[in-house]
């Protein structure tokens, strides 16, 4: 039996900038998206605050969209 070719990843670097992310057209979706290029500025025991207000921020942006 043939094992599956294993793809190989870049690997982050701590000092290679982390790329814009790509407009999605939705101004609350991209100011989401936005604030995750902050994460190499904040202490790993930051990130969760981080990560939760972006969570929230695509949640309001979901809702709002069945309005």
């Amino acid at each position: 039996m043939n094992s599956p070719e294993i793809a190989e990843l870049p690997q982050a670097r701590a000092d290679s900038p982390l790329p814009a992310p790509e407009p999605t057209g939705n101004e609350a979706v991209d100011a989401a998206l936005e604030r995750l290029r902050e994460l190499p500025e904040l202490s790993t025991d930051q990130h969760p605050e981080l990560y939760d207000d972006v969570h929230q921020r695509l949640q309001a942006a979901l809702a709002d969209l069945g309005r």
